[in-house]
């Protein structure tokens, strides 16, 4: 096996050991964990396990929190709203981009795995929270990560650009209410997709730039406050587990 396809190989074992303790509650929300204590928990170098940290920062499960540290994200609510409202702007015209250069760039087989991505997203049944999200977060790494400019890739990294997800089920409510409310058109990412098939780089860039639009006007009118553990109860044994946006 090629030096790379190893490292890659151990990268991705490193990220899914993480991702199952974090899902299996090992690690709970707000709990710190350091590179050293990753590399103890999943067996695997500093190089697999930093690849792996950047990866799921990058998704949203965990969230910078000093030099060498990170800590489990505490989900949407937990954000400061104008460092969220911030990223999504950038996530705006980053990932319009990227759809408007994979429109450009993608081969005819890139394009049918996006589209299948894009379709198990759009269908994902909503009690189905982590399987959503993880289907979404796929998606939107794999639309970037495959629009032929790498940088966007690093970018979308560096700044934590894939979609945030809420603890509690009232929030996305309360953002799919507000979108609802606007009486305009809310593009599905099969959409995206499809403009992205039909090589239309114009339609793919203003379908995602709107759709991304919507969720960024939302988090913006929603007053912070009521997001709180005092107002909307937590989910629990006898609830429903909590919602994932992945808008």
């Amino acid at each position: 096996m090629a030096p790379d396809s190893q490292a890659d190989n151990k990268s991705s074992s490193a990220y899914l050991r993480l991702r199952e303790l974090i899902e299996a509650g090992k690690l709970g929300n707000g709990e710190r964990l350091t590179e050293a204590r990753a590399i103890r928990l999943t067996g695997f170098g500093r190089g697999p396990v930093r690849e792996s940290l950047l990866r799921l920062e990058a998704e949203g499960v965990l969230r910078q929190h000093s030099a060498g540290r990170s800590r489990i994200v505490g989900t949407v609510e937990d954000e400061n709203q104008q460092e969220l409202l911030t990223r999504y702007e950038l996530r705006e015209q980053i990932e319009s981009g990227a759809s408007r250069l994979a429109a450009k760039n993608m081969t005819g087989w890139q394009i049918d795995r996006l589209r299948r991505m894009a379709r198990k997203v759009d269908l994902m049944p909503a009690t189905d929270d982590e399987e959503r999200h993880t289907a979404s977060a796929i998606f939107h790494d794999y639309l970037v990560a495959n629009c032929g400019n790498p940088l966007l890739m690093q970018t979308w990294l560096q700044f934590r650009l894939a979609p945030s997800r809420p603890r509690y089920r009232r929030t996305e409510e309360l953002i799919n209410s507000m979108i609802a409310n606007r009486g305009v058109n809310n593009p599905s990412w099969s959409e995206v997709a499809d403009a992205i098939a039909a090589h239309d780089q114009d339609l793919a860039e203003a379908l995602t730039k709107r759709k991304i639009r919507l969720v960024t006007e939302a988090l913006r009118n929603i007053a912070w406050g009521d997001l709180s553990s005092e107002s909307i109860p937590a989910f629990g044994p006898a609830t429903e587990p909590p919602a994932q946006e992945s808008a």
